[in-house]
């Protein structure tokens, strides 16, 4: 299991115009009660876990992950 890293968190905490997303909801939404079993830059699949990016600053995968987010939450899914 990775943790996510400050910059992954921060990402998370600050995204979203209208809604706003937390760690804590956008964990849940996909882990359930379960622990964080993505990758430390926020993706969500666990195939990626080192693999898929150099540094934090080419990952492409939070920001897809965190819009698949927001609209469950704007649909009623994510809640």
């Amino acid at each position: 299991m990775s943790t996510l890293t400050k910059q992954a968190r921060e990402t998370i905490k600050n995204w979203g115009w209208t809604e706003r997303t937390t760690i804590a909801g956008y964990t849940r939404h996909y882990f359930g009660d379960q622990p964080w079993g993505g990758d430390q830059c926020g993706c969500v699949d666990d195939r990626c876990i080192g693999f898929h990016h150099d540094d934090e600053t080419d990952c492409q995968c939070l920001p897809f992950w965190l819009d698949d987010y927001l609209q469950a939450l704007q649909s009623g899914a994510g809640k």
